[in-house]
């Protein structure tokens, strides 16, 4: 898991992503990625929320059987496509 500081560009990193299918749930040979804050964790009463859910940023991976430097690669263009997408909108 890690953030990013911003749940824009976390969002924008994740739906970048190539190899990485978009999932709650991680019981699974593939690899996968999710934003608990606003999946698994998005039916969280607001009054609730501030102490029970992750940061908005959050993004979670669980690493599948696909080669680890192919999942690499696809890290590193999610990031740069959403550092190209948060420049052209700043």
């Amino acid at each position: 898991s890690f953030t990013t500081g911003n749940a824009e560009y976390s969002k924008r990193v994740v739906e970048s992503l190539r190899l990485f299918s978009i999932a709650v749930s991680f019981a699974s040979v593939n690899s996968s990625v999710s934003m608990p804050c606003s999946m698994s964790h998005a039916s969280i009463p607001k009054e609730r929320a501030a102490s029970l859910s992750p940061p908005a940023d959050l993004v979670r991976i669980s690493v599948g059987i696909e080669h680890s430097a192919d999942l690499l690669e696809d890290i590193e263009h999610a990031f740069e496509a959403a550092a190209v997408v948060q420049k052209a909108a700043a």
